[in-house]
C-alpha cells in the first residue's frame, strides 16, 4: 500500500477515512513451543493525518478516501472492521483446532453416513 494523499476536489469532501496495513502475529503455544499466525490486516486509523505521522512516521504506507456523505465513510469503515473480524476469527478458529488435537485437524470428527 502506497501512501495516497487526496487530490484537491477529494480534499474538499467533508468526510475522511485514513487506513493502513500492518502485520499482525497471533501468537499461541502448543506442546510448551511458541508459535504463530501471521496475516496482515487493514485498520481505520481514527484520528488526523498529522497524529498519524506522530505516530509512523512519514514512511508508513496509508490511504485516504474521502466522501460527501457521512453514510458512506460508515460503510467504508464497516466493511474494512468486518473484513478484520473475520480474519480474526478465522485464525481463532485455526488456532483451537491446533490447540485441542495438538496438530492442525482438519478432517471430519464423525462419519454422518
Amino acid at each position: 500500500m502506497q501512501n495516497n494523499g487526496l487530490t484537491p476536489e477529494e480534499n474538499r469532501r467533508p468526510y475522511k477515512v485514513i487506513t493502513y496495513t500492518d502485520d499482525v502475529a497471533f501468537k499461541y503455544t502448543l506442546k510448551n513451543e511458541e508459535k504463530s499466525i501471521e496475516e496482515e490486516l487493514t485498520f481505520v486509523w481514527e484520528d488526523t493525518l498529522e497524529s498519524f505521522f506522530e505516530e509512523y512516521g512519514e514512511d508508513k504506507p496509508f490511504k485516504m478516501y474521502a466522501f460527501n456523505r457521512e453514510n458512506e465513510q460508515k460503510i467504508l469503515i464497516d466493511r474494512i472492521e468486518g473484513t478484520t473480524d473475520d480474519v480474526i476469527e478465522a485464525v481463532q478458529e485455526q488456532i483451537a483446532g491446533k490447540m485441542k488435537f495438538g496438530f492442525d485437524f482438519s478432517g471430519q470428527l464423525h462419519n454422518d453416513d
